[in-house]
């Protein structure tokens, strides 16, 4: 059955859903990730409970995270590698609060006990400029420590309290989804407080409560794969997958390597030209980055199933790059896919971290079908 444009009326997932979601979603910022409700009904219109979701750029694993909470397995990839931490430790967290707070204890005494295998100048002075010494110190100690155990859920909690002007984080003040001080906002002289060094292990384990307030409860049996892969290289099993639901990075309207990092800075990946090379920075790399990865769906993904496309529009100098219909073009050059529907949603104020500039405002949601 065609999806039908009251299927995908913005009005279901435009209200607040922060007081309601899981709090696994906001371990960490992520910005331009899609709403929780918005990925629910995509998921839902897609798929049944028991199918596999294919997402190809993961960004925050919010499409993966509500696809298990619905009852479906989920396969999904990305070459960002904050987007894989932050995604398995959201697919695979400690079972309960209490064992998750008794393994950051254990990693937190023993990081403790590591601290003069620290030298904070060899830190990059940019990064010391966000952290008092002693903090600074802590956090290099547990990040060294989490990382050799691939305890993906306490480091992304590690990470989501890393910067922001509140008394829970870490950082002297600064933004929170974006690392930038706010050094003129909140000068040291009038806000010697904000300066002073903060202990990572109360903060932490706060931020782990916080984690398990609305923890899900998600079927054990559910197959849950991700990868730190380019999707265009990556080989699944035909017919594999019952459903594609994502929404791809569109020629840096978003720079999700600048707008993180800090974090992946701490993770070792601090050279950015390196994570760029695969980015869609034009619309002919664009292009090719989708072509690949229509290729992979098509294989994967069973006859008759839907793909469904969250797509913004992109202004490039003083072009208006139509993404939407470059997807369809891209979809039926294939011969494999048919187009259902092209569905219009513009972006809220409230869900942009940037207020002002050339950012996305109008999102696209392209639903595709592989023919039979």
């Amino acid at each position: 059955m065609a999806t039908d444009i009251l299927d995908l009326s913005p009005c279901v997932w435009h209200s607040s859903c922060v007081g309601t979601e899981s709090t696994l979603h906001q371990i960490a910022p992520y910005v331009g990730k899609m709403k929780s409700k918005m990925a629910r009904v995509l998921i839902e219109l897609a798929s049944s409970p028991g199918e596999t979701i294919f997402e190809p750029f993961i960004g925050s694993g919010l499409v993966a995270l509500e696809s298990l909470i619905l009852g479906r397995s989920v396969v999904c990839c990305d070459t960002n590698p904050y987007a894989i931490v932050l995604t398995k430790g959201k697919l695979f967290p400690p079972p309960d609060l209490n064992y998750a707070i008794r393994q950051a204890e254990k990693y937190l005494d023993e990081s403790a006990n590591n601290l003069s295998y620290f030298d904070i100048n060899q830190v990059p002075v940019w990064v010391q400029d966000f952290f008092h010494p002693s903090t600074l110190k802590e956090i290099l100690s547990l990040v060294d420590i989490l990382k050799r155990n691939d305890e993906n859920f306490l480091l992304s909690c590690l990470l989501g309290i890393l910067h922001h002007q509140r008394p829970g984080f870490l950082s002297y003040p600064a933004s929170h989804a974006i690392p930038y001080l706010r050094s003129k906002k909140f000068p040291k002289t009038a806000y010697p407080q904000l300066y002073e060094y903060r202990a990572l292990r109360p903060r932490l384990l706060r931020k782990i409560e916080r984690s398990y307030k609305r923890f899900p409860q998600v079927n054990p049996l559910l197959h849950k794969d991700c990868y730190l892969q380019d999707v265009t290289t990556l080989n699944l099993p035909k017919n594999s997958v019952d459903a594609v639901i994502t929404s791809p990075p569109y020629m840096n309207a978003l720079d999700y390597i600048r707008d993180n990092r800090l974090r992946l800075w701490f993770l070792g990946y601090g050279d950015k030209a390196s994570l760029l090379k695969g980015e869609p920075m034009n619309i002919e790399r664009f292009k090719k980055l989708m072509r690949g990865c229509f290729k992979t769906i098509d294989f994967a993904l069973r006859p008759d199933g839907k793909c469904y496309f969250v797509m913004g529009e992109v202004t490039k100098g003083k072009s208006h790059v139509d993404t939407a219909s470059v997807i369809v073009d891209i979809a039926l050059e294939l011969g494999s896919f048919k187009c259902e529907l092209i569905a219009e949603d513009n972006v809220p104020q409230d869900r942009r971290v940037r207020k002002t500039g050339k950012q996305v405002k109008k999102e696209y949601i392209v639903v595709l079908r592989k023919k039979v």
